[in-house]
């Protein structure tokens, strides 16, 4: 009795484990996003089980969370205080799904299955909202962003729909397993939000854009220089961003972005380099999105030049790196610029981990956003997985140029048309022709994160009825 004891404890540590590491992998390998298809099924198993105390599904929580942030932990080298933040976190988020979702699921009917997935929808909003170090980066199910095709249905609904679709799909086949009297029911309703989401991917790709125009974006690693001010210099202003925007000029591009930071600007030497960006606007008819530091102000800036001469356009980062930037935080104020009939808008860095600004760009129908990055080597992969998102989900085009990480020009349906490893490759500009869709506003941009509302009243109404039943 005790053997069967102490190997039933084991059982469920074990089951924990796999559903973190089936969860956590295609985090660290993109490609390997699958997974995340059946990464449920272990825990949600054990939860179904009656047998299971409650204190053993806590277990297997706790061992899914472990599985699920260590590997990734590993990975990205965050510092200590960020990575012992988010494993804290991580791991309390894992061990409510495990017990929560076993007590949904319990009740033995499809409902159950459907309450399950708003659960996590709910539970995954409030990962990547209570603690939002890296805003919805944290997001459990970030890697879709591989298959983008797959999951247009989140211009719709957020990333959160895409976490109710594992959920529940995974939530009624546990389901069929458990109850094999009625596995055609439980099977037949997977199947059905199988067909309703993939529907909702055909219509939105079978819309046509209502205009084309080709962009640049500049970049370069900070490490192929002897020291990182050589982009201030004469010599390195030619080399990485006269040379690189007279070729994409040459290509056809319109508009230009380079890097975050790209460039350090002070009260006193101001005019000079805005006459320098100007001077390239003017004389190849192009659009400048420039990263810069105003070292004046302390501000991490970004600076719209056009061809006509007018005033810069200037927007401040909004969203700093915790324990990273110390600099003046934005206001949070956008703007955009009408080119030809297309608009322009943009953020910087970090600013793309949260759907605040992205939203809002889209509720006004922007065709491209200009976002100047600066990574580092074991984030740079994961920050671009999370950006692909804010093209599906707003419909509209994103130019990321990037220091120390990897640049890319992504189409409002989440393809990566080009793309430069600036710790691969070195410095280059990468050009390509994006569509625009800029005659409505997505769902998503204008409604928000409305499935973790509609998720709360239908989990509320569920445990209502199910504990008014038990009396």
């Amino acid at each position: 009795m005790e053997k069967e004891k102490i190997k039933n404890e084991m059982m469920c540590r074990l089951t924990g484990a796999v559903s973190g590491l089936l969860l956590a992998i295609p985090n660290i390998y993109p490609v390997l996003a699958p997974m995340q298809v059946f990464a449920l099924i272990p825990v949600l198993y054990i939860g179904a089980k009656r047998e299971n105390s409650f204190s053993k599904i806590f277990t297997a929580g706790i061992y899914m969370g472990l599985f699920y942030t260590l590997p990734q932990m590993v990975t990205l080298r965050m510092p200590i205080p960020i990575t012992m933040i988010l494993i804290a976190h991580l791991v309390i988020i894992m061990i409510v799904l495990a017990v929560g979702s076993a007590w949904l699921i319990r009740r033995n009917n499809i409902w159950g299955a459907f309450a399950t997935g708003a659960f996590l929808v709910i539970l995954d909003w409030i990962n990547f909202t209570a603690i939002p170090l890296w805003g919805t980066a944290q997001s459990i199910v970030r890697p879709w962003s591989q298959y983008p095709y797959l999951i247009q249905f989140s211009s719709l609904t957020g990333i959160t729909g895409i976490i109710f679709v594992l959920g529940t799909i995974q939530a009624l086949i546990v389901g069929a397993i458990i109850n094999p009297q009625m596995k055609r029911r439980w099977l037949s309703a997977s199947i059905i939000i199988v067909i309703i989401f993939a529907i909702a991917d055909f219509v939105i790709l079978a819309q046509q854009p209502t205009g084309k125009i080709k962009v640049a974006a500049i970049g370069w690693a900070t490490k192929d220089f002897k020291n990182v001010e050589y982009a201030q210099t004469e010599e390195g202003f030619e080399e990485l961003f006269i040379k690189p925007a007279i070729k994409a000029a040459g290509a056809g591009a319109k508009l230009i972005v380079s890097p975050e930071m790209g460039f350090y600007i002070n009260d006193y030497d101001r005019d000079e380099w805005q006459e320098k960006f100007q001077k390239i606007a003017g004389e190849y008819n192009v659009f400048l999105a420039v990263g810069y530091f105003d070292a004046s102000r302390k501000l991490n800036q970004l600076m719209f030049i056009t061809p006509c001469g007018k005033e810069p356009t200037e927007y401040s980062k909004t969203y700093l790196i915790p324990f990273y930037e110390k600099c003046g935080k934005g206001d949070g104020k956008l703007y955009i610029i009408d080119a030809d009939g297309i608009s322009f808008g943009g953020m910087i860095c970090h600013d793309d981990n949260f759907t605040r600004l992205s939203r809002e760009y889209g509720r006004h129908k922007t065709g491209i956003i200009a976002v100047p990055t600066m990574d580092w080597a074991t984030v740079k992969s994961t920050h671009l997985q999370n950006s692909i998102h804010r093209a599906i989900e707003s419909r509209y085009a994103i130019v990321r140029a990037t220091m120390n990480g990897i640049s890319a020009i992504v189409a409002p349906d989440g393809r990566v048309l080009a793309k430069l490893d600036h710790f691969k490759k070195g410095a280059g500009v990468i050009v390509a022709e994006v569509p625009v869709y800029n005659s409505s506003a997505t769902i998503f941009s204008m409604a928000g994160h409305w499935p973790v509302a509609v998720g709360a009243i239908f989990l509320i109404i569920f445990v209502t009825l199910t504990i008014r039943s038990k009396k």
